[in-house]
């Protein structure tokens, strides 16, 4: 077993973990009840840990959603606190998220805002949330005109990273969950990066020493730079590379033609870009990224989608002010850095270059 902590929580990562959690939540928290929110995907490792849960003399309700980010609403929520009330789910009690992101952050969000905060605990099941979604506190639901523009801060107690769920991940939600890796190391850890530069064959083989290394490295940058920055008004902005371009792609797309990671991807070749265009990242360096991008299978493209949707989507940013967009950007392999504010024209270079004239 390996630990990694951040502000409030402790994250396990070891195989088999998720068979494991009802004693650990047993240890740490003693709730008599917990409320499982998993997704349909997602039924043979939810029966685990709810086996798990049980055996831990923990009574369990279960819900499980359809998949996809249409469920990170407001509407979903209020269904979820009804069902938490019927199955007399108290303040003493825990809610458990057995998914990927869209669960952790959905359930994350209920949990920190029913009673007023109950005990949380993540079982991540995809490669995006083991080493960046259920790390570092962050909740959130999604509005029509943006991503995760109604959220809190609320730690989960701890975080089970168990790499066995990983083998019956879909390769494409697999290969999209690198990015955030790539992401981790662009921002982080130069020798990260050199590591998935040297180990990608094996880590698309899924092999155990690779997948391992690069879920225990990647989670230890996130819960490092949350322990700087718990709340989001300094350093912990840098987690936020790739993201200001790839949640207004996910927007223009409704939440429904490109992944998470996939959009993060396209979204650090454009950023990357803007960053060589400011003059303070290298040629060499977006050039570096891009071939390790490829390497990964990730996409540094986006087709079908309109610059001017895009655009208007990136307008609702969350880092903006006074109508300025703002970036996190890359400096170096290893290296950026927050709030740079950025010119139009810029902006829309770096757009057209991955989505093509508008």
């Amino acid at each position: 077993m390996r630990e990694i902590t951040a502000p409030g929580s402790r994250i396990f990562v070891w195989r088999g973990a998720s068979a494991e959690v009802g004693e650990n939540v047993r240890a740490l928290s003693g709730p008599p009840s917990a409320f499982l929110l998993t997704d349909r995907n997602c039924r043979k490792i939810a029966d685990t840990v709810q086996l798990s849960l049980e055996h831990a003399g923990i009574r369990v309700v279960r819900c499980a959603l359809p998949p996809g980010e249409k469920q990170k609403s407001l509407s979903t929520a209020g269904r979820l606190y009804d069902a938490m009330l019927r199955g007399t789910i108290d303040r003493g009690s825990a809610l458990v998220t057995v998914g990927g992101g869209v669960v952790g952050d959905l359930g994350g969000f209920v949990a920190s805002t029913y009673h007023r905060g109950i005990a949380l605990f993540h079982v991540p099941t995809t490669l995006l949330a083991q080493v960046d979604a259920s790390i570092g506190g962050k909740t959130g639901v999604n509005l029509r005109q943006g991503k995760n523009l109604v959220g809190t801060f609320y730690a989960p107690r701890a975080v089970f990273v168990d790499p066995m769920t990983l083998a019956s991940l879909p390769r494409r939600h697999f290969v999209a969950g690198l990015a955030e890796v790539a992401k981790c190391a662009m921002i982080r850890d130069a020798e990260l990066f050199g590591f998935l530069e040297a180990n990608v064959a094996g880590i698309l083989a899924h092999e155990s020493g690779p997948v391992e290394e690069i879920l225990f490295r990647s989670a230890s940058v996130k819960a490092a730079v949350v322990t700087e920055d718990e709340k989001e008004s300094g350093v912990r902005a840098i987690l936020n590379y790739g993201h200001t371009v790839g949640h207004a792609i996910e927007a223009a797309g409704r939440y429904s033609k490109v992944h998470h990671g996939e959009a993060v991807s396209i979204g650090m070749e454009a950023e990357a870009r803007i960053a060589r265009d400011l003059g303070i990242f290298s040629t060499e360096g977006v050039e570096r990224q891009a071939r390790l991008l490829d390497s990964l299978g990730l996409p540094r493209r986006a087709k079908g989608f309109s610059g001017k949707k895009v655009r208007a989507a990136m307008s609702v940013d969350k880092k903006n002010r006074e109508g300025h967009l703002r970036f996190a950007l890359p400096e170096g392999i290893g290296t950026a850095r927050i709030d740079v504010e950025v010119p139009e024209e810029l902006v829309g270079a770096a757009l057209e270059a991955v989505l093509g004239p508008p």
